[in-house]
């Protein structure tokens, strides 16, 4: 059974138009471990019935600071449309949240001869962890979809990664723009480490590009979905258990 942790609010900022950056402390923290950031922790929400179980939602660890016993973490403002989004933007200092983890991170192999790492807002914070931990000579691509202009963020990354911004402002409907854009691109040379994460079907697409099309090992990449368009969180997760090709 992973660790729970009991902490509260410190603060809740607009990070950008589109997301919001929620800084969580407690002395609970003091046993949490080091090295964790572009792994996981999930949240717990309280069921609408008494005795029921909690809604757990998860969401990428971006920072972690021991000294002060703060975890930050970052949320796609959908506003109200689901419990982890409503709680995010209704959170204030002094709230409290209970955590359980942390999950594994997910980093790209550093030796890798090239990257190509690739993601919509769901996927940021952890395309953010990467581009910040890749090593300083590190050669390739990384494409960031964001609902508007204004959701780009200054990320420190490797001059030899050339990071591309794609702005799509509808995530209503069906689109092939971040999936286009990275079939497009051109190969460098040697093996690249690919890392996707964000729309399910994307992902799908993605996955088989990596791996069936450009035959990467499926040990040596991570393609995961991180939500899945008209469907909840629980729908999401049923359809990565039922996909054939997982």
């Amino acid at each position: 059974m992973p660790a729970e942790y009991d902490l509260e609010v410190l603060s809740n900022n607009r990070l950008t138009p589109n997301m919001r950056r929620i800084v969580l402390q407690g002395p609970e923290l003091a046993g949490f471990p080091a090295d964790q950031e572009g792994g996981y922790v999930k949240l717990l929400f309280d069921p609408a019935e008494e005795g029921g179980k909690p809604t757990l939602r998860s969401y990428t660890i971006r920072a972690f600071d021991a000294a002060q016993q703060e975890l930050m973490l970052e949320f796609v403002d959908h506003g109200d449309g689901g419990p982890a989004s409503a709680w995010a933007s209704r959170a204030r200092p002094g709230d409290p949240i209970t955590i359980r983890g942390p999950g594994e991170p997910k980093l790209a192999a550093p030796d890798a001869d090239w990257f190509l790492l690739a993601g919509d807002m769901s996927a940021l914070p952890g395309l953010a962890v990467n581009l910040e931990r890749l090593p300083k000579n590190a050669q390739g691509y990384a494409l960031i979809e964001v609902l508007s202009e204004a959701d780009r963020q200054a990320i420190d990354h490797p001059e030899g990664v050339e990071l591309r911004w794609l702005v799509n402002p509808d995530t209503e409907r069906p689109n092939a723009l971040l999936n286009e854009r990275v079939r497009a691109l051109p190969w460098l040379p040697g093996t690249p480490y690919p890392w996707f994460a964000g729309e399910f079907s994307t992902m799908r697409s993605m996955r088989r590009y990596f791996r069936d099309e450009s035959g990467i090992d499926k040990h040596a990449m991570y393609c995961s979905c991180y939500w899945k368009m008209g469907d909840t969180d629980e729908g999401m997760k049923r359809a990565k258990k039922l996909d054939p090709e997982a």
